[in-house]
Parts: C-alpha cells; structure tokens; sequence
C-alpha cells in the first residue's frame, strides 16, 4: 500500500486531522510559526526533506495552505510523489479579508468546533510569535502559485481538487481554477461547517481519501 502524508492547513494541529485519515496515512507536524518565522520557504523545505525522508513514493494531501505546500513538494521532486489530494487548496490569490476570516475563526470557537487541546496549542503557536503568524497569513493570502501549477501539469502526476461549496475562504471558484491549471480531477462536495468540514467530520475526510484512492 502507497504511503499517505497529510499536511495540516495554517496553524493547525495535526491532531485535528487525525481521526479522519485512513489506514497507511500519516498527519505530519509542521514547524511552529515561531520556528518558521513566518516564512513560507521554511514551510517547503520542511517538507520536502519529509517526503525525502520516506523510502517509497507517497500520495500526498493538504489542506488549505498544506495543500499548497503539497504541489511545491511535488514539483520540488515528482519522483516521490505518487499523487496528490488537495482539499481546498491555498496557492492563488484569495478574496476574503484576513480579518473577516479571523472573525469567522472566533465563530468556530464559540460553536465548539475545535477539541479544547487543539485549541490551547492553536493559541499558544499564535501567542509565540504574532508577527510571524500575521506575516504568513499575509503570504499565504497573496499565494500565486500559477506558474508552479502549469508546471507541474506538465509533470502528469494524478490530482484531485476538493472543494466545498459552503467555504467562504477556498471557494468554489478558486478550486475550480486551481483543478483546470493542474488538469485534476474535481469534486465538490455539501458540508456544514465550510474550510474546516474536514475536522468537523472526521469520518467525511476519512470516506473521501479512500475514495480518491481507490480511483484509477
């Protein structure tokens, strides 16, 4: 069985992801913002040396901004990666204000979305280094990766795009774009809670990488 690595959105536990993955797969921890300094270079070179790390290609997923950093890692070196999964893929422009997502972050809190340990470390990975946590969000907002995506078109490794259609940040629209620049496969799915379905519903993400792989 193909090795899964699963890298986590912005500033995301990997234990929120945990529940969700299927058998084979494994969630890595990327640095902390403060490790990281808020640098989006650090985020890929961390990855890269994972997937190096690994002694058989792998089917790579992110979510978010680890879906971005999922197509660097497989342009970066293709012949470690197997196929990618991208669940509402960071890596073009987005339209939503920073600060109209951190208010609908607090919503999520308030509504319980997150387990109270997640939560703490979320905080605290934030609380360490503010300006860095805001210097990433800002490149991850402005993240065009068009070229990159053309790219690694061009390389004929397998893709899936999902997308959800009650994201407000990673639209539709957006995924749609991102599926036609890489010539993947798309799927969009109904589900509650938009950007963050995947730790909502755990079972969900779980159903649907099984599915992805088991497509030709």
């Amino acid at each position: 069985m193909t090795q899964g690595l699963f890298v986590p959105g912005w500033g995301a536990p990997p234990r929120l992801y945990r529940r969700g993955l299927p058998s084979g797969w494994q969630v890595l921890e990327p640095p902390t913002f403060r490790q990281a300094r808020g640098d989006l270079d650090h985020y890929r070179a961390w990855l890269r040396a994972a997937v190096a790390a690994q002694r058989e290609p792998v089917t790579l997923s992110g979510h978010s901004m680890g879906g971005a950093l999922a197509v660097l890692a497989a342009l970066d070196q293709p012949e470690q990666v197997e196929r990618l999964i991208l669940f509402s893929p960071a890596g073009l422009p987005l339209r939503k204000p920073i600060a109209a997502s951190a208010l609908t972050g607090l919503g999520q809190v308030l509504r319980g979305c997150y387990p109270l340990g997640a939560l703490r470390q979320m905080f605290a990975n934030k609380a360490a280094a503010p300006s860095a946590t805001l210097r990433l969000a800002r490149r991850v907002h402005q993240l065009d990766l068009t070229k990159e995506l053309e790219q690694l078109r061009a390389l004929g490794i397998p893709c899936t795009v999902v997308a959800c259609t009650g994201d407000r940040l990673v639209t539709c629209a957006h995924c749609r774009r991102f599926a036609e620049l890489l010539a993947a496969d798309y799927l969009e799915l109904e589900a509650p809670d938009g950007h963050i379905w995947l730790i909502t519903q755990p079972e969900r993400l779980e159903h649907e990488l099984t599915s992805v792989m088991r497509s030709p």
